[in-house]
């Protein structure tokens, strides 16, 4: 028996032994770290996730003329916002433009015939000044409906663009309200908007019509959503007519658009046609966020919608992102995804789920944080310019270097992130 004691004492101290020497293998200080996603970033409770600003500049010229402003020194096309008449008559003139631009510059032909590029400083609370009196006279020609006038410099009205030349990108998260990967690419979509026929009417730059332009980008999630355009600032009795003059790799027909809600004062236009018949390669799960089955980019789904205003509208009052609402609406459960800070359409907001930013009224006015989380994270991203999205399984800080320092900063630092050249293209689609 003692032979016996003896010989279980020692296995057992064998074992304590063993276990000790094996807890010991685990140093924390040595474990990979976790990779830090979206969701883990400290947002400040009062980040709004803007990446545009509307300034609003006071123009003039000595002899009324047009002027073509510009975000690059070199008055690249892709970076015009604007092509205006301006005259004697000091006008206030709104424009949308990234918050990184310090900077606008405006070229116009002058008196002797030649061309004249100028910097405008744009001033901490969004003003500028331009003052022009060396311009040449202008001459006129008719707008056409439905006319793309963005490269014309010599008009009796102008153009006004959002968010500049080219494509603008909106990018979704698809599980509100619970929190996805965040990766932005559950739903994407590129945009862009020209408000037509500019002239002024009592100082005050006025539009006729507005031009939208929809492409397709990807969708990379699993729930039924299909997209909407509500224009909040814009009744559906103000509208004279709607039409899409122009459409790409749109399986059904787009002819009669459903754009009159008899149920809600706003217009709101049905996008569905962009993602019903979808052609993707075979042995893909989603839409143009596998490496190995892109879409070209001459192949996605494209619309070209015009709607002509009863009265002319000041432009002010459409330009700002918030009036421009894009958002999703879920088949099967009514959900709606807005942009941050908007108010659902017809889906009963869960005003008391604790997951979600808290929404008070005060009497029939309500704030503006819907749709933020109680991390003060978001669902619906828009990004002023022609933005890569991520690949599924990519991660978004990964891709894009700055995002994390500019999210955190509260939109203070890498106000530029999405256009600043040091992004992973390895995690990125760029078409």
């Amino acid at each position: 028996m003692k032979k016996k004691n003896i010989l279980f004492v020692i296995c057992m101290s064998g074992a304590f032994t063993f276990s000790s020497c094996e807890k010991n293998l685990y140093d924390e200080s040595k474990q990979p770290e976790k990779e830090i996603q979206v969701k883990d970033l400290e947002i400040p409770a009062d980040f709004q996730w803007k990446l545009t600003q509307v300034t609003e500049g006071r123009v003039s010229a000595t002899t009324p003329t047009t002027v073509s402003l510009f975000l690059d020194e070199v008055c690249s096309t892709g970076e015009k916002i604007a092509t205006i008449p301006v005259d004697a008559e000091a006008s206030t003139l709104p424009l949308s433009i990234p918050t990184y631009a310090k900077m606008l510059y405006a070229q116009y032909e002058t008196s002797t015939n030649g061309t004249k590029k100028i910097a405008i400083p744009v001033n901490a609370d969004g003003s500028f000044l331009l003052n022009i009196t060396d311009g040449k006279a202008n001459t006129t020609r008719t707008i056409t409906r439905g006319h793309d006038i963005e490269d014309d410099t010599k008009l009796e009205g102008g153009i006004i663009l959002h968010p500049k030349d080219g494509w603008g990108t909106i990018m979704f998260e698809d599980q509100f309200p619970s929190l996805g990967d965040y990766d932005f690419n559950d739903f994407v979509v590129n945009y862009k908007v020209q408000f037509q026929d500019i002239k002024k009417i009592n100082k005050k730059y006025t539009a006729q019509y507005i031009q939208i332009g929809l492409r397709l980008r990807a969708i990379g999630g699993i729930f039924p959503y299909s997209p909407y355009l509500r224009l909040k600032e814009i009744d559906t009795d103000e509208v004279e007519s709607i039409e899409v003059y122009e459409s790409k790799n749109i399986s059904s027909a787009f002819d009669e658009i459903e754009h009159i809600s008899k149920e809600h004062e706003h217009l709101i236009i049905n996008l569905s046609p962009l993602i019903q018949n979808l052609s993707k390669p075979a042995g893909s799960q989603y839409f143009n966020t596998e490496r190995n089955a892109l879409i070209a980019t001459d192949d996605l789904p494209e619309i070209h919608i015009l709607i002509e205003l009863k009265k002319r509208k000041e432009v002010k009052e459409i330009l700002e992102d918030d009036e421009f609402d894009f958002y999703l609406k879920r088949k099967d459960s009514g959900t709606e995804i807005h942009m941050n800070g908007i108010e659902p359409v017809a889906y009963q907001y869960p005003f008391n789920d604790k997951n979600l930013y808290p929404v008070y009224k005060d009497g029939d006015e309500e704030d503006d944080n819907y749709y933020y989380s109680k991390e003060r994270l978001i669902w619906g991203l828009r990004v002023p310019g022609n933005a890569a999205h991520a690949i599924e399984g990519g991660n978004f800080l990964n891709a894009y270097k700055g995002f994390a320092k500019w999210a955190q900063s509260g939109g203070k630092n890498e106000q530029n992130w999405y256009n600043q050249g040091n992004a992973d293209d390895n995690l990125l689609i760029h078409n």
